[in-house]
């Protein structure tokens, strides 16, 4: 149900692990000199009337998790058993996938993701999107001068100024009621506490290896297995990445 955290050093790291179900998305790796992503087709017909303007996707690919060479970061978390902010078309509301790719793409800054999210109301997917169990996400992002940002339908947003943050799968602006022990794998609060203990071990010169390391002890196996799991290093300004969760087999889309 993945993993996402950004680490503040002598260098900027985001690290994300997608773990989902075979044919829950279909989804793929887009890298181009401008952008890397994560991302799937996307056909803004299929909403029903006409569409607001800040609705875009470009050449049918809707970026979800990714990064471009400006060094903008974002990924869409599912956000389990949160019901706020219903997707809705309307014009003072969009759906967080949007944003996504608004900063993936560049065409809003982290500063204006923030500022929209201020005027409009954020909502989640709509239903049928992804095949998952449940409908909610939020987001992590951030940018290379270190500016990171939470987005969470329903709860709104916060700007983060620790050095480093986490997210997985349960509400981060407000706490589920039944986050137990028992129900920590389901919130993925296991792998949010193993990221969290790796990176306060960190020192300001934290690392790719570093990242990867915290990437394969939250990686998941079996049903929601990890599909896809990628770094981003601001001072290389490139993506390590790879796939089905062969940290033995990492390559490297670098930005020109």
């Amino acid at each position: 149900m993945c993993t996402a955290f950004i680490h503040k050093g002598n260098d900027v790291i985001f690290g994300f692990n997608m773990d989902i179900n075979v044919g829950a998305l279909d989804y793929d790796i887009y890298a181009t000199d401008e952008w890397f992503c994560i991302g799937c087709r996307a056909d803004l017909s299929m909403f029903p009337g006409e569409v607001p303007s800040f609705y875009r996707v470009t050449d049918g690919i809707r970026k979800i998790h990714g990064v471009n060479r400006q060094g903008v970061f974002a990924a869409c978390l599912n956000n389990m058993n949160f019901h706020k902010a219903p997707f809705r078309l309307a014009d003072d509301a969009c759906s967080i996938d949007q944003m996504m790719d608004d900063l993936i793409s560049g065409w809003r800054s982290l500063e204006e993701v923030r500022r929209f999210a201020e005027q409009t109301e954020l909502v989640t997917l709509p239903g049928g999107a992804v095949d998952v169990p449940n409908p909610g996400f939020h987001s992590l992002s951030g940018d290379a001068s270190g500016r990171i940002l939470l987005l969470e339908p329903g709860n709104g947003y916060t700007v983060i100024r620790e050095k480093y943050t986490v997210m997985t799968n349960f509400p981060l602006l407000e706490l589920p009621t039944d986050l137990t022990d028992e129900t920590a794998g389901y919130y993925g609060k296991d792998r949010y506490d193993t990221a969290l203990r790796m990176l306060r071990a960190g020192d300001d010169d934290f690392s790719t290896q570093d990242a990867f390391a915290i990437l394969k002890a939250t990686r998941q196996t079996g049903h929601w297995a990890t599909r896809v799991s990628f770094v981003y290093s601001r001072n290389e300004n490139a993506v390590h990445y790879c796939r089905e969760g062969n940290f033995e087999n990492i390559r490297i889309h670098r930005f020109q």
